[in-house]
């Protein structure tokens, strides 16, 4: 059987987008230089971008978690989940906010205490939310505000919606 190496669905070009899609596009162009694939890919469906691109904007802000930590929750999440364009946009990201590629190597080198709690706590509601440990929940009561844990929280929930996404409809980085 013939392997898939493009979109299942038809990435829609800017000039088929009208209304808040257009908007989305219109933003993203002129803050990046070009409109990502994922959303290209998404926009055939005009309310789940509008809706997902609002929660995605709401969510990776730098308040009232820190916007370092949301990535690398992000990364991490992504590389369990093995989704390739979420690893590299999580790497991108990352970079562009200072870390190196050593540092993405070895998050839990560049990482302080708290970080690696939210990563663990991370990793544990992406394996198995139904089941986290109580003592790890408590530990994330004591370093983060109801907020910020909601926040952490919603960042994985996230990361697990755009990665099955993009892995189920075959979003894959774009080579250059």
């Amino acid at each position: 059987m013939e392997e898939l190496k493009a979109p299942v669905v038809k990435v829609v070009g800017e000039d088929e987008v009208s209304g808040k899609a257009r908007e989305i596009f219109e933003m993203m162009k002129t803050k990046t230089g070009k409109v990502p694939k994922w959303m290209r890919v998404m926009a055939n469906c005009e309310d789940t971008l509008v809706g997902f691109f609002s929660l995605f904007k709401s969510l990776m802000d730098d308040a009232p978690t820190d916007k370092i930590l949301k990535w690398k929750i992000a990364l991490v999440v992504s590389d369990l989940n093995k989704c390739e364009y979420c690893v590299s946009v999580s790497k991108m990201q990352l970079k562009a906010l200072g870390l190196t590629g050593d540092d993405l190597d070895k998050l839990d080198a560049v990482s302080d205490e708290k970080e690696l709690l939210a990563i663990e706590y991370a990793k544990a509601v992406n394996d198995e939310a139904y089941k986290i440990d109580d003592e790890l929940i408590l530990k994330m009561k004591e370093n983060f505000s109801d907020q910020q844990l909601v926040e952490i929280t919603a960042v994985v929930g996230l990361f697990n919606f755009i990665n099955r996404f993009n892995d189920a409809l075959r979003v894959f980085p774009e080579t250059k």
